[in-house]
């Protein structure tokens, strides 16, 4: 019952607000000449659907390889952060035997 009225305040409270929006002249002709390119572009898809699944396609396409080279980034500062780690616990380990030297050699003194 509680999520039932959830949504509808979700919905009431969105038209009320596209509604004040409106109320602009600005952003009601904003809105017109939105929807009147969607329309046509609709209207264009509808008539060509083979452009659209084209469209779609290449879309799709550019994204991948925005994706991928965003990947392959992400892996290159990986590995490098891998060395950095590598070689910070590498000074750590020779900084740790020549405390130990040092120690062992105040001892047998």
């Amino acid at each position: 019952m509680g999520q039932s009225k959830l949504w509808k305040g979700v919905l009431v409270g969105a038209l009320v607000g596209g509604i004040a929006a409106l109320l602009d002249r600005d952003t009601r002709q904003y809105v017109g000449e939105k929807s009147r390119a969607t329309g046509s572009k609709c209207q264009s898809f509808v008539k060509q659907p083979s452009e659209a699944i084209h469209r779609i396609r290449v879309n799709y396409e550019a994204f991948s390889a925005q994706v991928n080279k965003g990947v392959e980034d992400l892996l290159e500062l990986l590995d490098k952060a891998e060395s950095m780690l590598n070689k910070v616990g590498e000074i750590n380990q020779e900084v740790k035997e020549q405390l130990k030297a040092v120690d062992d050699s105040k001892e047998a003194s």
